[in-house]
């Protein structure tokens, strides 16, 4: 036997490496293993302990994932038009986006659930008696902590972003088929910045029924683009739709229009299609690569400073421009030049309300991971005063307080935060640091009890 040199195991890895997804799941599940593997350097009351919050965990993970997975199906169905074909085919892609935020819920859920049947079955008092120390029997909740923060951290990092990019590239993969359930759902296609307005009475399979195409008179006034009534005005029998992503229109293609002017009506013979700016969701699915929420963790840093350096250059050729001015003769050309500062203004503006969202997506990640920690820190002491064995008072008494006031704090906060009210830390931060001392306190108490 030969030995395989390094270059002919890298050929052999280039040849056969698996797809970035597959990669992304082997890490996290190396996370998660790395965490079980302390499992059997626990004794066997740890042991008993850990299993059994695992055990909670994992059935309140995939009812709850379920729950979530309902709605975001429904959510990208909805603002997608997507054909039932297209929402099975999403259905994978999105039970990773819902993971952060059932994870932490899941924690703590557990965590409650297990500390409140040991306090309600006496255990922990019998345990206190016979010299074990409450600090001991935390420690299964700590490594449910960071396991399942390790795993929500990895979740974010890579994977949660690239399939929120196949998501939206599903809608792209047959947009016509998409814009006719749109239709069908919808019976109109409007959008508030183009003049053109679209109504159907009904869609039969490619067929557009009763088509009526509107279009507004564009008007340019002090307060930007306004569209007012209506200046033309076609309707026809029947249609067909033609999708063209890279002009970013929609041809209506009718058997006859019937054409009314603003003046008088025409009964046209002209077949020509109407090309009407494409809905929103198709211009965005291609052009929003540079969105915070579809960059990996490691891309969001340089996107910031990235868009930090637009700021200033443009802030610098405001300034320019505005020296300029100070100076120019002529007061045409000085007139024209002062109006354009509050443009400059405007794009930097623009530019440093993306470069905090970027920022506040930067910290928001690992904020929501660490939430898993304090969760199940938090959850221990709380269920054993709550002395709780059943489902249903620990979710009254500790789940859903401890899940009403973290995510609201995280939410206001982060708003905020992007708004530049207050600094990004505190904002993104302020709830992870509220539980987590409100978990240190309590867990000190109960140890000193």
């Amino acid at each position: 036997m030969f030995p395989i040199l390094p270059d002919e195991i890298r050929t052999v890895w280039e040849q056969n490496k698996p797809d970035p997804i597959s990669l992304e799941l082997i890490k996290i599940g190396l996370v998660a293993l790395a965490g079980l593997c302390c499992v059997p350097f626990f004794h066997r009351l740890n042991r008993m302990i850990f299993w059994e919050l695992l055990k909670v965990f994992l059935l309140s993970l995939i009812g709850l994932t379920g729950l979530f997975l309902i709605g975001g199906l429904y959510q990208q169905a909805t603002q997608m038009g997507l054909s039932p074909a297209q929402v099975l085919a999403i259905i994978p892609l999105l039970i990773p986006f819902t993971l952060p935020f059932t994870i932490p819920a899941t924690t703590l859920f557990a965590s409650c659930v297990v500390y409140g049947r040991i306090s309600n079955d006496n255990e922990a008092v019998a345990m206190k008696a016979a010299g074990v120390d409450l600090f001991t029997v935390l420690r299964p909740a700590l490594l449910l902590g960071v396991t399942t923060t390790g795993v929500t951290l990895a979740l974010s990092y890579s994977l949660i972003p690239r399939t929120q990019q196949m998501v939206q590239a599903e809608a792209l993969k047959e947009p016509e088929e998409t814009m006719y359930n749109l239709l069908k759902r919808e019976r109109t296609l409007r959008n508030p910045s183009f003049p053109w307005v679209v109504y159907v009475r009904d869609v039969q399979g490619k067929r557009l029924i009763d088509v009526v195409v509107k279009k507004k008179v564009q008007i340019v006034g002090p307060g930007g683009t306004m569209f007012n009534t209506y200046d033309f005005v076609a309707r026809a029998r029947e249609a067909r739709l033609f999708v063209d992503l890279d002009a970013g229109e929609v041809s209506i293609d009718p058997d006859r229009w019937m054409v009314w002017g603003p003046t008088s009506t025409i009964d046209s013979k002209d077949t020509s299609p109407i090309k009407v700016p494409l809905p929103e969701i198709f211009t965005s699915a291609k052009n929003d690569k540079g969105r915070p929420g579809l960059l990996d963790w490691d891309e969001l840093l340089p996107r910031a400073q990235e868009l930090e350096q637009k700021r200033l250059k443009i802030l610098a050729k405001g300034a320019e421009m505005k020296a300029q001015a100070e100076t120019e003769p002529d007061p045409a050309v000085k007139l024209l030049m002062k109006q354009q500062e509050p443009m400059y203004a405007a794009q930097a503006r623009d530019m440093e309300r993306q470069v905090r969202n970027t920022m506040y997506e930067f910290q928001y990640r690992p904020a929501l991971a660490v939430g898993c920690l304090c969760f199940a820190v938090i959850g221990c002491p709380v269920g054993i005063w709550a002395n709780r064995s059943d489902y249903l008072s620990t979710f009254v008494i500790c789940f859903l307080p401890a899940i009403i006031v973290y995510y609201p704090l995280l939410l206001s906060g982060g708003g905020l935060a992007k708004d530049g009210k207050v600094p990004m830390f505190v904002g993104v931060w302020g709830a992870d640091a509220f539980f987590g001392i409100a978990a240190l306190l309590l867990t000190f108490r109960l140890i000193k009890r």
